[in-house]
């Protein structure tokens, strides 16, 4: 199947989702959108102010035809039924943009496992810095308490190493507990993601499925 035509069927599908869930959602990736003003006035552009979404508006394609006409929401909230959820238009963009970034729970997955992976990778490596810090912090106040065994003074200069592997390590550390903090983050971010990518799906597949 043509890429453009498949495209064209999601759009389709998610505009049925969308108008289901919020009432008053615009269909996605458009050639063009018809749309009047509160003065009356016809606009074509690329994408329907959200102040205008609920007054409804018309999908144009790139010859001029009219693919289709998405109703006002009073309209459509007429029609609905009465157990049909709604939600926020911001809800609705950010699931418009979940349907089109994704094709299938794979990528998702993928996505977060590539994530996972890069956040893991940069905790190793500060691990690895936490520990040649330490190396090094250990031998400085080796070298501190030959001085004391000496009965000698440490050096300024000493000290000022001594606390400024002692302010690295501390800052270090703090890294790695942000990322760790972060990873769990991504996970239940992700975790999150999945579960509205399936209510997503499987409401367009009723929806497909309806005669």
């Amino acid at each position: 199947m043509p890429y453009r035509h498949r495209k064209s069927i999601l759009s389709n599908s998610l505009a049925y989702v969308l108008v289901t869930l919020t009432t008053s959602s615009s269909a996605y990736a458009a050639d063009l959108f018809r749309w009047q003003d509160d003065q009356g006035n016809t606009h074509y552009t690329d994408q329907v102010p959200p102040e205008y979404i609920e007054q409804g508006y018309r999908v144009i394609s790139e010859q001029g035809l009219t693919i289709r006409t998405i109703k006002p929401t009073s309209e459509v909230e007429s029609g609905a039924v009465p157990s049909t959820p709604k939600i926020s238009k911001q809800q609705a963009y950010q699931d418009q943009r979940l349907l089109m970034t994704y094709s299938n729970e794979d990528e998702i997955i993928a996505t977060r496992d590539r994530k996972l992976a890069d956040m893991q990778a940069m905790l190793d490596l500060t691990q690895e810095t936490v520990s040649l810090l330490e190396t090094q912090f250990r031998q400085l106040a080796k070298e501190a308490g030959d001085f004391e065994k000496q009965g000698k003074s440490i050096p300024d200069s000493l000290l000022s190493q001594i606390s400024a592997a002692k302010n690295k390590i501390a800052k270090h550390q703090t890294r790695l507990e942000q990322g760790s903090n972060n990873i769990s983050e991504i996970k239940q971010g992700f975790y999150e993601i999945l579960q509205r990518y399936r209510l997503l799906k499987s409401t367009m597949d009723d929806i497909e499925q309806k005669p």
